[in-house]
């Protein structure tokens, strides 16, 4: 199998609507990126001006431009150099004067960044659900996490640590019991269904049993669809790797049909403040190499077992060390 790199998968760095006419800095992978649009695209650069190293995210846009704040070098948007200031105009800048540039696409909301040529597309939406005029879509909480990518992912595709972590919400404490589920390990990714799970509003005023069909887009990217009826809803969950160790999880959700917001966002972020304490206090922060590291039960690490195997065959770079 070929061995890949994470700089080679697209991740989420920020929300779409946040980048506008001046630079926006995100992190990924231990480094920095400065976004901004020229001519209403987007556009992605390493955020390091190559004259003395400023960051271009401290600068301005003009004309399509990104401008260093040191020297006021302005780069267009392929990166080249077009103009330095402290340079007589008949003075030709240097060929070697061109920004490091990046890949970087829009979906879901999201700004996507990768940092070498794909070797895979963007996840996946199940059922094309963000083309579909039936399904409103909305970015609905980014969060940052002290873990690693791997672990975040693998907690959203754990369905066992429900009656303990969400107990009387997600799960019921006296029936712990996980039953058996067909997993189907796809080339980009794993599905599976796991039926008939407890559910409670956070209130007490609600409670029902739920499918849950996990869709799972590698390397960190999960889709969680639950139906009530006709009532369909698609919880994406992507945890962007921005440093070792520390990872920005961003949440979308796609409705067919009408719901209360507010009541949504209270009880997922509920959900997810349990979820964020157990999981920063797993050591190591990274997923262990070696299956036999940590113990495993065949039925509800299904899942997890098959995604580790995968996560074996990426450089993780260091930041989410496998």
């Amino acid at each position: 199998m070929t061995r890949t790199r994470l700089s080679q998968y697209w991740h989420p760095v920020a929300v779409a609507a946040e980048v506008g006419d001046g630079p926006v800095r995100a992190s990924l992978l231990g480094g920095h990126v400065a976004l901004f649009r020229s001519g209403g695209e987007l556009r992605a650069f390493n955020d390091v001006c190559l004259h003395r190293g400023a960051a271009l995210s401290l600068g301005t846009v003009r004309d399509g431009r990104i401008v260093c704040p040191y020297h006021g070098w302005e780069y267009d948007a392929s990166g080249a150099c077009v103009r330095i200031p402290a340079l007589p105009p008949d003075r030709p800048i240097p060929t070697r004067a061109r920004a490091v540039t990046y890949h970087v696409a829009e979906a879901y909301g999201l700004v996507w960044v990768a940092l070498e040529d794909p070797v895979a597309p963007i996840p996946g939406m199940p059922g094309d659900v963000h083309l579909d005029p039936a399904y409103n879509g909305e970015v609905f909480s980014v969060l940052d996490w002290a873990t690693s990518a791997g672990r975040s992912t693998e907690n959203s595709m754990d369905v066992s640590h429900f009656p303990f972590v969400h107990a009387n919400l997600l799960g019921d404490p006296e029936h712990p019991e996980q039953e058996p589920y067909a997993l189907h390990e796809r080339e980009w990714g794993l599905e599976f269904r796991v039926e008939d799970q407890f559910w409670r509003s956070s209130d007490g005023s609600f409670e029902t049993r739920i499918d849950y069909d996990y869709v799972q887009w590698f390397p960190f990217t999960m889709h969680l669809r639950f139906a009530d009826g006709d009532r369909i809803t698609v919880v994406t969950v992507i945890a962007s790797p921005t440093e070792a160790r520390r990872t920005r999880v961003f949440r979308v959700v796609h409705r067919n049909h009408p719901a209360d917001r507010d009541q949504f966002v209270r009880e997922y972020l509920h959900i997810l403040e349990q979820d964020r304490i157990v999981v920063e206090s797993v050591r190591p922060e990274e997923i262990p190499a070696d299956l036999r590291a940590e113990l495993h039960i065949k039925v509800p690490d299904l899942a997890s077992i098959a995604y580790r195997r995968w996560l074996a065959t990426v450089d993780t770079m260091g930041l989410a060390e496998v």
